[in-house]
């Protein structure tokens, strides 16, 4: 009896992309010696072998086919050329809410779902006290799920998915919505369901998640598969993959300076990021020597002016700040405040970090000019200049991502 559960031979997936919904279609349809479409290659000869029982992770950078992939394997869709062999029960989870209808309630939606996932209705019936117990949404249940939240959701609809035992289980993402705690319940229900002999594919975005369910990882990148084996050296892989493209793919975010709160007598007209090679950039290592340059234009002279430059993670976590409680660290590691005197005109102020010592991650950049003797707020009467995002900026660090951190602490350990 063969070990394998999922065989994927010579895979390709190209689809068509028409102008429009109807006429393109129509013609096409008629003049079927043209060509009234684009062609788009999302899946590129992939071979793939996934023996019963292993639990495999699939990550890539967005559009590199990952759900397009998990669609062929659950049948939900069907490849422009090439075979899947795939003879077992396939459950699969491919997008929170799928199969959700709005005006339903909780409980009436748990038999829709369920149906949708090929369980008789007799089936969800008798799983459906576990099924409410895992979401933990018994108040809620009887409720519409317009009235539910994007967490709530979740949760009812893996809840769905996790009651049953099938001998193929796919995941996409499934774990993106919902609290700490909850996607640990998930892990560990996807854990209860392996450990019964089932064969897993887990796509998802989060590292950490990844490396807590599987020993095997397949990495794709623009449709083909560029890496396949041990989780920890493919995911150092995935970080150099997304810091190419990161490079190559620069982003073209600009932001209004001239839109700030304040009084406008000190105001910010241009910030640049430069790396260590002296060039303008806006994606650094973590323990790269960086400098931000920033025009500052007065309209008369002032003295004892205050700095603040604060840095954040796009998710809302507060990275460090230069500011006037206390200042910042100075290159010997004492305490100094960030206050100027400015003459009337522009000048360019240096912030400089030898080394940046943010881990990995998206963050920006809010800016504060106040008059350090009067300053008592943010308002805009007691301040010359605040605005929220005057720049965009990116850490990267390949084969040791760390995204969960905001920085690096120096430390010397020694034994005592």
């Amino acid at each position: 009896m063969s070990d394998l559960a999922i065989e994927v031979r010579n895979v390709n997936k190209v689809f068509r992309i028409y102008p429009d919904l109807v006429r393109s279609r129509i013609k096409q349809h008629i003049l079927v010696w043209k060509k009234y479409y684009q062609e788009k290659t999302a899946l590129r000869n992939i071979n793939l072998k996934v023996n019963k029982g292993e639990v495999v992770g699939v990550i890539g950078p967005n559009a590199a086919g990952k759900t397009t992939l998990l669609k062929i394997i659950a049948r939900i869709s069907f490849p422009t050329s090439g075979e899947i062999v795939c003879p077992g029960r396939v459950v699969a989870v491919l997008a929170l809410g799928l199969g959700f209808h709005p005006r339903l309630t909780g409980s009436e939606n748990i038999e829709l779902a369920g149906m949708m996932l090929g369980m008789s209705k007799a089936e969800v019936r008798a799983r459906k006290e576990w099924i409410v117990d895992f979401s933990e949404l018994d108040e809620y249940i009887d409720r519409p799920l317009t009235s539910y939240s994007m967490g709530m959701r979740a949760r009812l609809s893996f809840a769905v998915a996790a009651c049953q035992n099938p001998e193929i289980l796919i995941i996409d993402e499934a774990l993106a919505t919902g609290d700490i705690r909850f996607v640990q319940k998930c892990i560990h229900r996807i854990h209860e369901i392996v450990d019964g002999g089932a064969t897993a594919l887990f796509v998802s975005h989060n590292i950490w998640s990844i490396k807590k369910l599987t020993h095997r990882c397949i990495l794709l990148n623009e449709g083909e598969v560029i890496d396949d084996g041990d989780t920890g050296e493919v995911t150092d892989r995935y970080y150099e993959v997304m810091l190419r493209n990161d490079v190559l793919k620069k982003s073209q975010t600009t932001y209004d300076l001239s839109d700030f709160v304040g009084t406008g007598e000190v105001q910010l007209k241009k910030i640049q990021m430069v790396g260590q090679k002296g060039d303008p950039c806006e994606l650094v290592h973590s323990g790269d020597p960086v400098k931000f340059v920033l025009d500052i234009a007065a309209e008369r002279d002032h003295t004892n002016v205050g700095f603040s430059l604060q840095c954040w993670r796009t998710d809302g976590v507060s990275a460090f700040s230069t500011s006037m409680a206390g200042g910042v660290l100075d290159n010997n590691s004492n305490f100094c405040e960030n206050t100027f005197d400015l003459p009337q005109g522009l000048s360019t102020l240096v912030v400089e970090f030898l080394p940046l010592l943010l881990a990995p991650g998206d963050f920006y950049l809010n800016l504060h000019i106040f008059d350090m003797s009067e300053h008592g707020g943010y308002t805009t009467d007691q301040q010359f200049y605040f605005k929220t995002r005057i720049m965009a900026f990116r850490v990267r660090r390949a084969k040791n991502p760390n995204i969960a951190m905001v920085y690096y602490q120096p430390a010397r350990i020694y034994l005592a």
